[in-house]
């Protein structure tokens, strides 16, 4: 049975706002900012000039990743087999071979092997109201990723 008492007034809004904390506080998936050792396999046998500049490329490449790549296809998301025209890097500042069709393609390919690896993500827990804006396509989301996670754990 339910009775009215004088602190209910207080309490509802108390248990309302931490139900909207816990609803709210998600984590958040993000590229690491150091780039993984697959995606960029140094060869031991080239030269150091060349290595270096190789290296460069790839920290370009990842780079693309991070600042553009992650945003169009977040974490879970399968990324296309071609290459999307946000990937690419400054062919000025690394010379026309980092912008070279088998070069990009050579990146896309390491970029896709490490998408799927837990070591490429780093997870923080943020305060997200974006599920607001569409209260049953996140509340979705969030059971796949929970039927997903637990099927897996």
């Amino acid at each position: 049975m339910f009775f009215r008492h004088s602190y209910d007034k207080l309490i509802y809004p108390i248990i309302l706002l931490m139900l909207l904390v816990a609803v709210s506080f998600r984590p958040k998936y993000h590229l690491r900012a150091d780039m993984p050792a697959e995606f960029f396999p140094g060869a031991g046998s080239t030269a150091a000039v060349k290595n270096s500049l190789d290296q460069k490329i790839a920290w370009a490449y990842w780079e693309s990743a991070r600042m553009d790549i992650q945003w169009k296809y977040p974490h879970g998301q399968t990324l296309p087999p071609d290459p999307p025209q946000e990937f690419r890097v400054d062919a000025k500042a690394l010379g026309p071979g980092a912008t070279d069709p088998a070069t990009r393609q050579l990146y896309w390919r390491r970029l896709r092997s490490v998408w799927y690896t837990p070591e490429t993500w780093q997870r923080k827990y943020v305060f997200d109201m974006d599920w607001a804006s569409d209260p049953l396509g996140a509340g979705g989301t969030w059971l796949r990723e929970e039927i997903s996670r637990l099927l897996h754990s």
